[in-house]
């Protein structure tokens, strides 16, 4: 008996088991060629940062500043130097401040008296004294007890208190004042090559400059003394007590009747 032998294509399982392994063979070579696309992909993308780190981040950055500032902040030693060198101060203001009371007393000589010595004891003077009036010129420190004094003499009335800022003016008086004695010094180097008739001129001018400039000196210096102290006006107003008047009646009865017991009485 002769052995039956079948080709490869007449045997159906071998084939379909070789089919079914060619696509599983291409089935998980596809899958992991997926797998690695994502995961290259994944890896492309940056992680997210914590949600501390992210809202920092989210933050525009400062301005980093630069020329001679950029090198404070990079020398150590140059920033602890800047900070500790004091910051220029700005001018002080010249700055006119009067004290107005109005007040109404028993006896204004008394009291007047009063103010004066107590103004004295406080470093002050007087700068008008008359029946009504008292003006007084006292220490900017020592000018509210002063004005505590006058109120607790009588009953105030009105009390206001002023300040004027004289600084533009003081400024103006000094610039005034050089330039007048910058032209002065001038005209006396040309009476050494001037002649009779220009000598005169010259001295004639000379003689008005000298007046303006006296003039200026004099209300630079009482602009400069009206902001060194404080002004204290103090105005009176008599406060009279009103006195009984005895008064004779036609009725003799009248005039011998205790009116003190009779009101006392009734």
């Amino acid at each position: 008996m002769m052995p039956q032998f079948r080709s490869r294509a007449a045997r159906p399982g071998p084939r379909f088991i070789g089919d079914a392994r060619t696509w599983v063979a291409v089935a998980a070579a596809s899958v992991a060629g997926f797998l690695a696309n994502a995961g290259v992909a994944v890896a492309a993308q940056p992680s997210p940062p914590p949600p501390g780190k992210a809202a920092i981040a989210s933050k525009p950055a400062a301005e980093r500043p630069t020329g001679d500032q950029a090198a404070i902040d990079g020398d150590p030693k140059a920033r602890a130097e800047a900070i500790a060198k004091p910051q220029p101060k700005t001018a002080e203001r010249d700055v006119q401040v009067t004290a107005s009371v109005v007040v109404k007393v028993i006896h204004p000589a008394e009291v007047r008296k009063v103010l004066i010595e107590h103004a004295k004891a406080e470093g002050g003077w007087p700068l008008l004294v008359t029946n009504q009036e008292l003006h007084l010129a006292v220490p900017l420190a020592a000018l509210a007890t002063v004005v505590d004094h006058v109120a607790a003499s009588g009953i105030v009335l009105q009390k206001t208190l002023q300040r004027v800022d004289r600084t533009d003016e003081i400024v103006q008086l000094r610039a005034r004042l050089k330039s007048k004695r910058e032209i002065l010094a001038r005209l006396r180097g040309l009476l050494d090559d001037a002649d009779t008739n220009s000598t005169l001129r010259v001295e004639a001018t000379m003689n008005q400059l000298v007046g303006e400039v006296e003039q200026l000196q004099g209300d630079l210096n009482v602009a400069a003394a009206s902001v060194q102290s404080a002004r204290v006006m103090v105005s009176f107003q008599y406060h009279q007590r009103q006195r009984i008047t005895y008064v004779n009646s036609p009725f003799q009865w009248l005039n011998r009747l205790d009116i003190n017991r009779f009101l006392a009485d009734f």
